[in-house]
C-alpha cells in the first residue's frame, strides 16, 4: 500500500483509501461514496452508505470519525469540504506530492499546493504565466486573494484561477482550479466550496 496524503471524514467515519484511489458519489444527490483502488489486475471497489455497516475491503480502511453531516477532505495540513459533482483522486505518480486532485465537468481539475513561504508569491504576477490573460483580481474579507485567468490550449479557451489562502505564520496555501472556459462557473463554485470551508488541520 502506498502512502496516502488525503482521506475522507464524516458521518461518524474516516475512510482511509489504499493508493492509488478515487472517491466519487455513488449517485447524484446522495452521500453514498464509491471508493476505487486501482491495481495492476483491475479496480477494487467498495460502496459506503452513511448510517449502514461498512464491511472490510481491500479498497480502504475504515475508522471511527467525526459526526459531520457531510464529507470532509482531510490532509496533514488542512481540512475542507468535498464539493459535489467532483471526484477526489490521488496522484498516480509516486513522486507527486500534491495531496489530491478534484476532477469535474468540462475537464475541470482543482488541486492544492503548499504551504509555501509568502515571499515566494510576493509579486502580483507570481502565479500568472506569460501566455495567460488576467481577467479578474480580488481579495475577500478573510485576506484570501484570487486571480482569474484565461488562455488558449489546443485551440480551446481555458479558464484558470488561483486562491491564495493565509496559513500559519508567514505561509500560504494555493488552491488552483482550471477547466474549459465554458465550464468555469461550476469549477469556480467547487473551488469556492473548498476555500469557504478551509481550516488548518488539528
Amino acid at each position: 500500500m502506498g502512502h496516502v496524503l488525503a482521506r475522507l471524514s464524516g458521518f461518524g467515519l474516516v475512510l482511509l483509501p489504499h493508493w492509488p484511489y478515487s472517491f466519487e458519489r455513488e449517485r447524484e444527490g446522495s452521500d453514498a461514496v464509491r471508493v476505487t483502488r486501482w491495481t495492476p489486475s483491475g479496480p477494487v471497489q467498495a460502496v459506503v452508505e452513511p448510517g449502514q455497516r461498512v464491511d472490510p475491503t481491500d479498497a480502504m480502511d475504515v475508522e471511527p470519525g467525526s459526526d459531520l453531516p457531510y464529507w470532509q477532505i482531510e490532509t496533514s495540513v488542512f481540512c475542507a469540504r468535498w464539493p459535489a459533482d467532483f471526484t477526489l483522486e490521488s496522484p498516480r505518480d509516486t513522486g507527486d506530492r500534491t495531496p489530491f486532485y478534484l476532477q469535474g465537468p468540462g475537464e475541470a481539475t482543482i488541486f492544492p499546493q503548499g504551504p509555501v513561504p509568502k515571499a515566494r508569491l510576493a509579486s502580483p504576477d507570481a502565479l500568472v504565466a506569460p501566455y495567460q490573460t488576467v481577467v479578474a483580481r480580488r481579495t475577500d474579507d478573510n485576506g484570501v486573494t484570487v486571480v482569474e485567468l484565461t488562455y488558449e490550449h489546443d485551440d480551446k479557451l481555458w479558464w484558470q484561477a488561483h486562491w491564495v489562502l493565509p496559513f500559519r505564520g508567514d505561509q500560504l496555501v494555493v488552491l488552483t482550479a482550471q477547466s474549459l472556459e465554458s465550464s468555469s462557473e461550476r469549477a469556480r463554485k467547487a473551488a469556492e466550496t473548498v476555500v469557504a470551508s478551509f481550516q488548518s488541520a488539528p
